[in-house]
């Protein structure tokens, strides 16, 4: 793998953002990666600053919107109705230019603990401290290319196709930086996984510190967080008995009907009843935040009286909209108001009387719309586990793996039955529904329907009254705005860089 010492433009403006010319990067107090850190203690306090800076809550946001998720709420002043709602998605896009340099972000202040190490004095009793930070650091930036490529990767499955730009250098002010063109996807994936392999063999499962065993991983990079990591990877390359294999060695549940409302108020700590092998902590103790969904679903909070912006997309909404399924009161907001007769209601009334708050976020530490955000939870690996047997023709497999969410959510009797009555295209069907249900709100959306939309025959599902009011309700699954554009401000300045097909 080549060592690139360039940077892009882009993101030089943004990791330069106290001088008034971004070119002019050089200053007198500078102090290059090489110098930044002394001691472990330094390197750790670097760490604390890359966990800050995962992002989750746009990805999410854009999904929502774009897809099929979210509708119109009764407070909308406009928001997403010339954008994401209306299927609008070019280089001028602040989604996609959001996605692009917040994970850029992430990876540029990985680099700099990860490069930035040199003199650091490490003692033989910190040895394992110092190599499971930079285990951390390289598995969170992995994650950020990963994240990239789900977005912007031309063919995940295809490793001739356009990646992005692998960055695995940090920005020095003495560095003469050029435009990077964007790397293949075979090469990104081998950049990523050596980077997961490296945390894999460093990672420690006790506390460096202390020695005790960690009492809640899922807040930290372990050997879940890479576990889960792999199987969603391969899953999205289409690597299905590699994927599998991954979520086999994983050593989860399913949390049950009582705690899974627990999950999404962070009441649950890990352990076996916590089905959350990591989550990004938006909030501590005394109250600082690094992120939240504030003025995302709606003005004051997820209530009806919380002028929602937006609310749960009624088609959505008709699928969990089973009392015995835990997963409905969790979706809608407990305020919610229900018309039974929605589709009979003017277009004013169904506004006013068919009200459905986002509610996942909805409260946590007493923060209003704040939310830890769960990025691998164990219910995802178990429809991955579905898509294996699917990839190779086993619909009772594939089925059964579904019904094991769907006992977990609602009870026995909502499993589905006569498995091998069923094509292998209704078995993917099956399980796009279900990752539709089980995953709603959590960013998964955008990208399952690029990816399993065809093989399932299903594309975006608005509800007809949710998409009335401009018409825009389903786009094929196949359609060139499932892979985003290379937001303009990266492919203004940078000539090498070659835009995505469509744009």
């Amino acid at each position: 793998m080549k060592n690139f010492k360039l940077i892009l433009f882009f993101i030089t403006a943004s990791l330069f953002v106290a001088c008034d010319d971004a070119i002019d990067i050089t200053q007198p107090s500078e102090v290059p990666p090489s110098r930044v850190y002394e001691t472990v203690d330094d390197m750790q306090l670097g760490l604390n600053g890359i966990y800050a800076s995962i992002p989750g809550e746009s990805q999410i946001y854009f999904t929502s919107l774009f897809t099929d998720e979210v509708a119109l709420g009764r407070a909308n002043g406009g928001q997403g109705t010339d954008g994401e709602l209306a299927f609008l998605l070019n280089s001028n896009s602040g989604d996609a230019a959001g996605i692009w340099l917040s994970n850029y972000t992430l990876i540029n202040r990985a680099n700099w603990l990860i490069n930035g190490v040199e003199n650091v004095e490490v003692s033989e009793d910190e040895t394992v401290r110092y190599n499971h930070i930079l285990a951390q650091a390289r598995a969170l930036r992995a994650f950020g290319h990963f994240q990239l490529m789900t977005y912007f990767s031309e063919d995940m499955k295809n490793d001739s196709s356009l990646g992005v730009i692998i960055m695995d250098f940090a920005p020095d002010g003495d560095e003469i930086y050029v435009e990077l063109p964007r790397n293949t996807t075979g090469e990104v994936f081998e950049f990523i996984n050596a980077d997961l392999d490296f945390a894999d063999a460093n990672l420690s499962v006790t506390d460096p510190e202390t020695g005790d065993p960690f009492v809640n991983p899922n807040f930290y990079v372990s050997k879940g967080f890479v576990l889960a990591f792999k199987a969603r990877m391969a899953a999205y390359r289409g690597q299905y008995a590699a994927a599998n294999g991954f979520v086999d060695q994983l050593a989860y549940n399913l949390t049950n009907k009582t705690n899974y409302p627990r999950i999404w108020s962070d009441e649950l700590t890990g352990g076996a009843t916590d089905e959350v092998i990591f989550k990004v902590n938006r909030s501590n103790p005394g109250g600082n935040t690094t992120g939240n969904f504030s003025q995302f679903w709606a003005s004051v909070n997820s209530t009806v009286n919380g002028s929602p912006f937006f609310e749960v997309n009624r088609a959505l909404f008709n699928l969990v909209n089973n009392p015995a399924d835990v997963r409905r009161f969790v979706i809608v907001d407990p305020t919610a108001i229900i018309a039974s007769d929605y589709n009979e209601l003017n277009d004013y009334d169904y506004q006013q009387q068919d009200v459905l708050p986002v509610g996942k976020y909805r409260r946590t530490e007493n923060l209003e719309l704040l939310g830890d955000i769960k990025v691998f939870r164990y219910s995802e690996m178990v429809l991955i586990k579905a898509e294996y047997y699917a990839s190779i023709g086993d619909v009772a497999n594939a089925i059964a793996q579904v019904n094991r969410i769907r006992a977990a959510r609602i009870n026995t009797g909502a499993q589905i039955t006569n498995p091998s009555s069923y094509t292998v295209q209704q078995a993917w069907a099956f399980i796009l529904r279900e990752r539709r249900m089980e995953l709603a709100f959590e960013g998964h959306r955008y990208v399952d329907l690029r990816r399993l939309g065809v093989l399932a025959g299903q594309q975006v599902d608005r509800d007809p009254r949710d998409c009335a009011w401009n018409g825009f309700c389903t786009i094929p699954s196949d359609d060139y705005r499932f892979v985003m554009p290379i937001p303009r401000l990266e492919n203004a300045p940078n000539s090498n860089i070659q835009q995505n097909p469509g744009y």
